[in-house]
């Protein structure tokens, strides 16, 4: 049953589940055709992409799940909410929908997840489409080592349990780009996020924000597995949380690789954007499609 706070003309999907040991998995699965895993990051869900998902799924199949403490999945107290358990999970249910030839569009901390099982399975990955994100160590980066440490500090618990003011806070600062969201769009993130109580079980995903560069490490030494896949990158020039030269190392690290910037757009371009984002990943699929026609005449 959905919750009652979510506005269900903004988000009429119909809710799937997928169960493991700790829990639910919710995701949505609309549309036919060739398969966009949509990834999300902190603190969004899947119902960022839900204007990406009412135009794509008109051509494509569109599955977004939400990972474990976010959106409508369950917020299991024992479960580490670690991204290498995050990338376990993924990867447990691609298995389950048995999907082959799929396009993965990461955004966020959705990158490092996503890209996790793609570098293990890459033949299983035709493109990717990237928006604002990164798959290395991010202990050197001031932006995400302060917000990381005010989330999981004993000030940032206490107001969080107690008044509800962290989560609140995040949302706000992480959104404060989009000066045109309504509030009530906003608070779909915040309630998504569950009561107090719950959620500060999940401010260790904030904390893995720096707190796991061996992981990191160990996928960036992998990044061969995918640097031949054809990508498009999506940027937010006026991201304060990502900075540019993430940007630069992309652009280097893939062999195929097309860049849009949007000048005057953050971090969430899903919500600034959404229909421009949907048109270039649309013309881009299309050209990749069309390509690939071509060579298998020759």
């Amino acid at each position: 049953m959905k919750p009652t706070w979510l506005d269900t003309e903004e988000y009429p999907f119909e809710s799937r589940y997928f169960n493991l040991e700790e829990g639910r998995i919710h995701y949505v699965d609309e549309g036919t055709g060739t398969p966009i895993l949509m990834l999300h990051g902190t603190p969004s869900w899947s119902f960022l992409y839900r204007n990406l998902i009412k135009i794509l799924s008109k051509k494509y199949r569109c599955i977004a799940m939400d990972m474990f403490g976010f959106g409508l999945s369950d917020k299991p107290e024992n479960f580490s909410y670690k991204p290498r358990a995050h990338a376990a999970n993924f990867e447990k249910l691609m298995e389950h929908l048995q999907l082959t030839d799929m396009v993965l569009l990461v955004h966020d901390f959705g990158a490092p997840i996503g890209l996790a099982y793609a570098i293990r399975h890459p033949e299983n990955v035709k493109n990717i489409v990237m928006l604002n994100s990164w798959t290395w160590s991010l202990s050197k980066q001031q932006s995400f080592t302060s917000t990381s440490k005010y989330l999981i500090g004993p000030l940032g618990k206490f107001l969080h349990a107690k008044l509800n003011i962290a989560t609140e806070a995040l949302v706000n600062e992480l959104f404060s780009e989009e000066h045109d969201l309504p509030e009530a769009i906003k608070q779909h993130y915040v309630k998504a996020l569950g009561n107090p109580k719950d959620s500060v079980q999940k401010l260790a995903f904030a904390r893995e924000l720096v707190g796991v560069t061996k992981w990191y490490d160990e996928l960036w030494q992998q990044r061969a597995n995918i640097q031949d896949i054809p990508t498009l990158i999506l940027w937010g020039k006026q991201d304060k949380l990502i900075e540019v030269d993430a940007l630069k190392c992309w652009k280097k690290f893939f062999h195929e690789c097309y860049v849009i910037s949007f000048e005057n757009c953050g971090h969430f371009l899903q919500e600034e954007s959404s229909e421009e984002v949907a048109s270039y990943v649309l013309n881009f699929l299309k050209e990749e499609r069309t390509k690939g026609e071509i060579i298998y005449q020759i």
